[in-house]
């Protein structure tokens, strides 16, 4: 697949995102809205019977496994709000399959490290050597639309929407690596956040400049949450500059 960036300087790449989001059926209202739904569905799970049955956060689930049932809960609510048009994605499909046209179906990667980055398996960044790997990698091309999904404990805190190229993830350097990652460039500029008050809900630590310290006294100070830090009138004078740098980045939010 042609990357719709392919001989265009890195000026240009929001404009070709812009234009390639603005062509595809999903919006980001919509994908803001199913986000919702398939989140608060997600925790308002019961794993098992009426018997002895639990509430899937008394689990104690691992971020892949919350991740995995927040993409299938998603694709779900996207197939019974659009049954026409999406359905979750089949064997090497991807997993947001559109109906209509396969070119406009979806990739998800969802991360629950504490942060804005998205990672994918160590393969998406280096060549596949064996055959069979090759075919099957082939068959699913990580060239395309995305969704991407950041999530700390039980709070969403970034929805970003637009393409990622192949070629886009880089292989951890080390031979025991296990992940690939996005250079900073791919998250300005190919990915478009999806704006919402959600945000707000995330750790104070997501806060640029917000180090471990800084975090543990905004937390002592009871500011926890970025709309904690951006909407208090009483905030530590060491960390006046921190909010004020926080309320620009996060201003039309709250």
């Amino acid at each position: 697949m042609a990357s719709p960036y392919a001989g265009k300087p890195v000026t240009q790449w929001a404009d070709v995102t812009r234009a390639l989001v603005q062509a595809h059926p999903l919006t980001l209202p919509v994908i803001h809205d199913a986000a919702q739904a398939a989140w608060a569905r997600l925790w308002s799970t019961t794993v098992g019977d009426a018997a002895l049955g639990f509430p899937f956060a008394e689990a104690d689930p691992p971020a892949t496994v919350v991740g995995y049932f927040f993409e299938k809960l998603f694709a779900k609510e996207l197939a019974a709000r659009f049954p026409a048009v999406w359905r979750g994605g089949k064997g090497s499909e991807k997993d947001l399959h559109c109906l209509t046209n396969d070119a406009l179906s979806v990739e998800m990667k969802a991360s629950g490290q504490l942060g804005y980055k998205v990672y994918g398996n160590r393969s998406y960044g280096q060549q596949v050597e064996n055959a069979d790997a090759a075919k099957k990698e082939k068959e699913k091309d990580k060239s395309g639309y995305y969704i991407t999904i950041n999530f700390h404990g039980q709070t969403l805190t970034m929805l970003r929407f637009g393409w990622i190229d192949a070629d886009d993830w880089q292989a951890q350097k080390s031979a025991t690596g296990q992940m690939a990652g996005l250079d900073d460039t791919v998250y300005r500029h190919k990915l478009m956040t999806i704006p919402g008050p959600y945000i707000l809900n995330g750790p104070v630590q997501l806060v640029d400049g917000a180090g471990p310290k800084a975090a543990a006294e905004l937390t002592a100070a009871g500011l926890t949450t970025i709309g904690q830090l951006v909407s208090t009138k009483t905030v530590p004078a060491q960390y006046a500059k921190l909010q004020a740098a926080a309320r620009e980045r996060y201003k039309g939010l709250y």
